[in-house]
């Protein structure tokens, strides 16, 4: 979910054109459930500390920034764990969420 409302995103938008767009792809990702506790409330892994990337981990909450390494492709906001689903066949991309087609 979003941390603030979409008009508050304006600020973001000036020093990173397509930003907004990129946290609602993220926003409308549909991510797997957490496979240690079941809850929805999950997010894409990415790693890297890049003015951009923290400004989407400011953003929503289904775009979750590790400093290096990745021990899930997934992360649950709710029971704090890394997971990797076994059965997940439609990873999200980064390049398809930034493309600014």
């Amino acid at each position: 979910m979003l941390k603030m409302p979409i008009e508050a995103l304006q600020g973001y938008e000036k020093e990173h054109p397509g930003i907004t767009r990129m946290a609602l792809r993220f926003e409308n990702a549909i991510l797997p459930p957490c496979s240690h506790c079941g809850s929805f409330d999950t997010a894409d892994v990415q790693c890297g500390f890049v003015s951009i990337t923290l400004a989407l981990a400011c953003i929503t909450t289904k775009f979750h920034l590790r400093m290096n390494g990745r021990p899930g492709r997934f992360f649950c906001n709710e029971c704090r764990q890394y997971f990797t689903p076994e059965d997940w066949k439609e990873p999200l991309k980064w390049e398809d969420l930034i493309r600014l087609d």
